[in-house]
């Protein structure tokens, strides 16, 4: 086959269309043009077509996971099944995740870092929310469990979660739905349960708060 025609895509300009015999062939990026070196009245076989469609896909792959990745940072194992999902090849994936590695734009330890620090400061949650989400998401046991002692070794959980408490309450009060103590008290407590804090630690605030606890064992 001989190309006869190269030319852009009206809808997608950063692509071009190449007709050989006077037929489409195939739609490549002006990227891969140009590395292949083609020209109007090159010849072009199959192998090489069949290479330059290679390269696309693993080029639209790539693009796939960088923008995956300006949304916001991503462990491996998510990123790997958001890009099954585009219904990318398993040894494309690899290679766009390998290249991505080596260059630490994925990196579970310094994703489930910054996990941890994101969750203490946006909408604060407990350990167990947060082992729970970071598992979910594909992270090791052992690079959450390296994590969060890194991370939360120095926090004073208690602090933070008598500052979500007194936010609670302080919201509780203002809507005037409560006035019983025992039900204000019921309530935070299982506020503060469901964003995942231990027994111990609710227990602890709601003293502090003059707010007893009734009793309970430590869910982390």
């Amino acid at each position: 086959m001989r190309i006869t025609r190269i030319e852009r895509q009206k809808k997608r300009p950063d692509r071009v269309s190449i007709c050989a015999d006077g037929e489409f062939l195939t739609g490549v990026s002006k990227e891969t043009l140009l590395r292949a070196a083609l020209r109007v009245g090159d010849e072009i076989p199959d192998t090489l077509v069949k290479t330059l469609q290679d390269e696309e896909s693993l080029f639209a792959a790539k693009n796939s996971a960088f923008r995956l990745l300006s949304v916001r940072p991503r462990a491996e194992r998510e990123l790997r099944d958001r890009l099954r999902e585009k219904e990318f090849s398993e040894a494309h994936i690899a290679r766009v995740v390998d290249d991505l590695k080596r260059a630490e734009l994925v990196n579970d330890a310094a994703f489930a870092r910054t996990y941890i620090r994101n969750a203490l400061t946006i909408r604060p949650v407990g350990e167990a929310r947060i082992r729970q989400k970071l598992l979910l998401l594909g992270v090791d046991r052992a690079t959450v469990d390296d994590a969060v002692r890194e991370t939360l070794g120095d926090v004073d959980m208690v602090a933070v979660v008598r500052g979500i408490a007194q936010k609670f309450l302080r919201r509780t009060h203002s809507t005037g739905k409560v006035s019983d103590p025992r039900k204000t008290r019921q309530r935070l407590t299982a506020h503060l349960s469901r964003r995942g804090y231990s027994w111990n630690t609710i227990g602890a605030v709601l003293t502090s708060l003059h707010l007893p606890s009734s009793g309970g064992q430590d869910n982390e």
